[in-house]
Order: structure tokens, then C-alpha cells, then sequence
């Protein structure tokens, strides 16, 4: 018996291997899922929010230097002077904030960071030519990253017990260091 010899149809040689097609969507989905996970807003949960009767959601995180601004006396004093309850919420606060921050006096964290490399850093209020320094150095890396300049702005996350004037040299760092744009976080008023 002889051999059959199989034909191929015209509509095989019209046909496309879809495989390396099928590679790139993925490898693209897997590169907009990690820069989208990069720029969420890192929330420090020491921080209480203030409550504002109508907040607004931030609509895109892309271009926030995230800055907290702690109240660490008011925080201690709760410690203290506070009901059973609120004291163990500020107990967890606090050691969440000496592990966050590698700082045993808390009372030197008035502002907490998350720089862009992931490391946490604190500056004490006396710390106001480093913080500003640190909006600077975070401002030339979101430059780099290719983030438009009117979208660079400072997200501040004030403690709703935290002194005013502590919120004020955020404002006034983020002026020197070019920023003019500042969103403050804040929670729905509870009802």
C-alpha cells in the first residue's frame, strides 16, 4: 500500500499563530496592574481623620506625595486620660507607629512619609528643611517617572487632633519646594 499524501486546504495558508499575540496582552496587563497598585495612597492608620459634612473622593492618586501629620501629645494623653476603649485604640496606634517608623519617642513623629522607594521616614517638627527636602527629592523622582508637573501635589493626611500650625509648615514646605497644588484628607462626617 502506498502512502497517502495529505493536501492542505487554501484556508490553512491564510491562518495567523494568535500565540505571540496572546504574550503581549498579557505581559501588557501585567504591566498595568503593577503601576496601577503603585499608585494607591498609602494611608497611616495612627492618623485620625478630621470629618467634613461633604468629602469628596481623591480621584487619582497619580502625583501624591502622601504627607501624615501626626498628634503624638494628644495621643499620649488619651493614653493616659482616656476610657478604657479609646485607650487601647491609641495603644495600637502608637506601637503601629514605633514599628512603622522605627522610632521609639513618639513624640519626635509629628510628619510620616512613605518615600517612593517604600521606606517610611519621620520628621520631627523641628525637621522642617529635611521634610521639605524630602518633597523636593519626591518631586524629581515623580519628574522622571514622567508624571506631568500639574499633577505633582501634596496629599495631606492631618490628624484631626493635630496642631494647626503643624499643617501649616507642610503647606509651607510644599510651597519652597515648588508645589502649589495640596489636597487634605479627610471622613464622611459619622451621622
Amino acid at each position: 500500500m502506498g502512502k497517502k499524501k495529505v493536501q492542505q486546504s487554501d484556508d490553512d495558508y491564510g491562518k495567523l499563530d494568535m500565540s505571540s499575540m496572546i504574550d503581549c496582552c498579557f505581559l501588557l496587563l501585567i504591566f498595568f496592574i503593577v503601576n496601577a497598585t503603585a499608585l494607591t495612597v498609602s494611608k497611616d492608620p495612627s492618623v485620625t481623620m478630621p470629618q467634613a459634612t461633604k468629602p469628596t473622593d481623591l480621584e487619582d492618586a497619580k502625583g501624591c506625595i502622601v504627607v501624615n501629620v501626626f498628634a503624638p501629645a494628644k495621643m499620649l494623653e488619651t493614653v493616659q486620660n482616656g476610657s478604657t476603649q479609646d485607650k487601647k485604640n491609641e495603644e495600637a496606634r502608637i506601637r503601629k507607629m514605633k514599628e512603622s517608623y522605627k522610632c521609639q519617642d513618639i513624640t519626635k513623629i509629628i510628619f510620616g512619609v512613605k518615600t517612593s522607594a517604600g521606606e517610611m521616614k519621620f520628621f520631627s517638627a523641628d525637621g522642617l528643611k529635611d521634610l521639605e527636602a524630602f518633597i523636593k527629592d519626591e518631586k524629581k523622582a515623580m519628574e522622571t517617572m514622567k508624571v506631568e508637573a500639574k499633577q505633582i501635589r501634596i496629599y495631606v493626611r492631618a490628624d484631626a487632633r493635630a496642631d494647626w500650625r503643624y499643617t501649616h509648615m507642610v503647606i509651607a514646605a510644599a510651597n519652597n519646594a515648588g508645589i502649589s497644588d495640596i489636597v487634605f484628607g479627610n471622613v464622611p462626617a459619622k451621622k
